[in-house]
């Protein structure tokens, strides 16, 4: 499951960009990204129903793009198992 997000920069975020410190915004929000892993999870996976088997998350702060990448589980056969 691929979520993006633009127009996302806080404030604070945007002055970062603004005085050339992109580096030091993108180290930030994956530290703020990566401390919130499990709620992500947590609701990817109550809203798919699946297992979230790993989390990607990404930012292109000069442009204020953003990704989070959640890769599920396969889905359970609803066929009992039975290959065709």
């Amino acid at each position: 499951m691929l979520c993006t997000l633009e127009n996302s920069l806080t404030p604070a975020e945007q002055s970062l960009v603004g005085l050339g410190e992109v580096q030091r915004l993108r180290e930030t929000r994956m530290f703020f990204q990566y401390a919130s892993e499990s709620q992500f999870v947590a609701a990817v996976e109550q809203i798919t129903q699946r297992k979230v088997r790993a989390f990607v998350s990404g930012i292109d702060a000069a442009r204020d793009v953003s990704v989070e990448l959640f890769y599920l589980e396969p889905e359970a056969p609803s066929d009992g198992g039975h290959d065709l």
